[in-house]
């Protein structure tokens, strides 16, 4: 996947990326039908293995549009991830304008040898933006 930019944040020695485009050919402007790729890498940089239980997202676009979004997993799934292994996927959003943001956090179980807890994991702040909207 082509990316315009990368976006990264660590908690707790989790590193979440993500690299996202625009997408075209499937976007329909005159119909207010913006569709963004996003492709997110979460890697895996402590010591103890962790799961991915759900995700919150915060979906805004330039003309007011606010969306959070919640869900169990991520893709389907609820990957657990070892120490130095990494998960990716592939998803998408659609906005009503030509640019946005998408933020959010990863609700995951981090086990050690003593104990499993729950933390949030960020997921970077990241831009949505057409090709030609900044120029």
């Amino acid at each position: 996947m082509s990316s315009t930019r990368v976006y990264r944040a660590t908690t707790e020695g989790i590193r979440v990326h993500v690299r996202n485009r625009y997408e075209p050919e499937f976007s329909k402007p005159l119909e207010q039908r913006y569709i963004f790729s996003y492709k997110v890498t979460i890697e895996n940089r402590s010591h103890f293995g962790i799961k991915i239980i759900k995700r919150k997202w915060h979906i805004v676009d330039s003309i007011g549009h606010v969306r959070d979004v919640e869900g169990s997993g991520i893709v389907g799934v609820q990957p657990e991830i070892l120490p130095g292994r990494i998960f990716e996927y592939d998803s998408a959003c659609d906005l009503k304008s030509a640019l946005g943001t998408m933020s959010g956090v990863y609700e995951v179980k981090h086990r050690s040898r003593t104990e499993t807890r729950t933390i949030e994991v960020a997921i970077p702040t990241f831009q949505l933006e057409v090709p030609w909207i900044l120029s």
